[in-house]
Parts: structure tokens; C-alpha cells; sequence
């Protein structure tokens, strides 16, 4: 696969980048789910473990933070990274996450979620991340990120065998999570024999 036909952009060159709230809205014991950089698991938003603020706040929220299926949530706060291809109908706000909205057809939201997977992009945010205790990434950082963009039909062929990988790994760590389970129970099925004695 030649790289002569690849372009480095700036990643706010080809996606719209924006972020979350940076506000703290009154939390409370149900409403809308606040979703934070701790709430973007295993290529999944997590809405077990959330805040929940009042559908006023969220309405002020997305007016400028709209989150919509086919974009892309980055951790920028604490936990950084983890990015999520947002797939759900339920609503939700979010803060302190940046968003990568997509308005292209030469870009696939993919394919920018692998690069910001990779260890090419981790070199380039633990040289930008900044704070003490809790690292951060700025919204400007965010924007400036470097990523190489072949053409259309490319990305595709990547990503898909990306999938495949990721399948692969899904299958081998549920193969090994089984594994565990029978090496458990013939120590366990073994010992109950033998105190049975």
C-alpha cells in the first residue's frame, strides 16, 4: 500500500473539533446522563456510573455540544483518550470530552477512531498532556493533533482489517476468560475431592 498519496492534517483541518461543557451543572437523582472522560470504556459509553443533570442544562449544553451517532468522543480530562464512536439512541450531555464531529465524505469516522487509538497519537498527546495529578489535554491540543489521511477508498480497506483485529482480540480474551473459568474449577470440582476424602 503506497503512502505517497497520504496527507498530514491537522485533525481540525478534516473533522469539526469542539468539547463538552465546562461548566458544573446541579447534579441530580435522575434526568439527563452527564457523560464525563470516566464514562468511555472498551469502545463503549458506559452509562452505568453517571451524573444526571436537568433537561434545561442539557438543552444549553447542545446548543453548542450536539452529540450525534457517527461522532467521535475523546477523554480529555483524567483519564485521556479511549475515544468512542457514539452508536445509541439515548440522550445525553457531555463535559469535559472532546467531540469530533464529521461533515466529509473523505473521511472516515473510523479510521480517525483507530489513529486515535494508535501509539503515533499517544506519542503526540503525552508530549501536549499537561496538569499534575489529573493530566489534560486543551481543546487547542485536541485540534492541532497530526494525523496522515489517505484517500477514501484506503481508510476503508484499513479499517476493515482493523475490525478483523479487533475481533480476533475479542475472541482470544474471551477464549482466555474461559480458560480461566475451567482452570478454576478443576483446582476447585479437584481440592473438594480431596477434603471429601
Amino acid at each position: 500500500m503506497s503512502k505517497n498519496n497520504w496527507q498530514v492534517s491537522k485533525l481540525n483541518d478534516i473533522c469539526d473539533v469542539r468539547d463538552g461543557t465546562h461548566d458544573s451543572p446541579k447534579y441530580q437523582a435522575s434526568g439527563v446522563p452527564l457523560i464525563t472522560s470516566k464514562n468511555l470504556k472498551d469502545n463503549e459509553i458506559d452509562f452505568d456510573n453517571v451524573n444526571y443533570i436537568s433537561e434545561i442544562d442539557h438543552k444549553n449544553i447542545i446548543k453548542r455540544s450536539l452529540v450525534e451517532n457517527g461522532d467521535i468522543l475523546y477523554g480529555m480530562i483524567g483519564t485521556i483518550g479511549n475515544p468512542v464512536v457514539v452508536d445509541t439512541h439515548k440522550m445525553f450531555s457531555i463535559k469535559n470530552v472532546g467531540l469530533i464531529k464529521f461533515d466529509k465524505s473523505d473521511v472516515n469516522n473510523y479510521f480517525v477512531k483507530y489513529f486515535l487509538q494508535s501509539s503515533r497519537l499517544n506519542d503526540q498527546i503525552t508530549r501536549m498532556s499537561r496538569g499534575g495529578t489529573q493530566k489534560f489535554v486543551s481543546l487547542g491540543n485536541l485540534r492541532d493533533l497530526e494525523i496522515p489521511v489517505p484517500p477514501i477508498e484506503e481508510q476503508d480497506k484499513i479499517v476493515g482489517r482493523l475490525d478483523s483485529v479487533q475481533e480476533y482480540k475479542r475472541l482470544l480474551l474471551k477464549q482466555k476468560s474461559l480458560l480461566k473459568e475451567l482452570f478454576d474449577s478443576v483446582l476447585y470440582k479437584s481440592m473438594n475431592g480431596e477434603m471429601d476424602r
